[in-house]
């Protein structure tokens, strides 16, 4: 897959499972389970792309199943989305396997972001700021970028999934 589709995919699966989340909030139950589908899709795709974009990946899901954020129906069947594409990808040996130091670390990054994030909302001063941002995985990939690590490819895809999970955010609050 060329370098931009990878970040474009990236970015729009952070856009769709916010989107899918802020969906499955509200209720709209249709939508919720296609755009969850569909955010299911792209991560299913992109563990076949590299074995760093699959480390990443496999270690947000976990991330965020290990924090107890995969809480609602259509959550759940993009999941199983997820999982079914890399099954299928396991059956015509394209999957790509992750890296097992990258997994532990994007995984530990992302739940300790979600884990920060839940006991620390509501909170005042850098507290807050810092619950919002969810900034590990973020200072993480960065760093390891920085040492080289993980490619500059990785690295911006990766962001790119971060800007368009955040910028729906904020897009879906300002609907509330």
């Amino acid at each position: 897959m060329a370098s931009l589709a990878v970040v474009a995919a990236f970015s729009g699966a952070g856009a769709t499972l916010k989107l899918a989340d802020y969906l499955g909030e509200s209720r709209q139950s249709g939508q919720a389970y296609s755009v969850a589908i569909l955010s299911g899709i792209l991560l299913g795709l992109l563990l076949q792309v590299g074995r760093e974009e699959s480390s990443y990946v496999a270690g947000i899901i976990l991330g965020v199943a290990l924090g107890g954020k995969i809480d609602r129906p259509n959550l759940i069947v993009g999941l199983l989305t997820v999982g079914t594409i890399g099954f299928v990808l396991v059956l015509v040996q394209r999957l790509l396997t992750p890296i097992p130091w990258l997994l532990a670390v994007v995984t530990g990054l992302a739940l300790l972001d979600e884990l920060a994030h839940d006991r620390l909302t509501g909170r005042r001063g850098p507290a807050e700021i810092f619950s919002r941002l969810r900034p590990c995985l973020k200072v993480g990939t960065v760093i390891m970028a920085l040492a080289g690590l993980v490619s500059v490819l990785t690295a911006t895809a990766f962001l790119g999934f971060d800007v368009c999970y955040g910028a729906t955010s904020l897009l879906t609050n300002k609907k509330r």
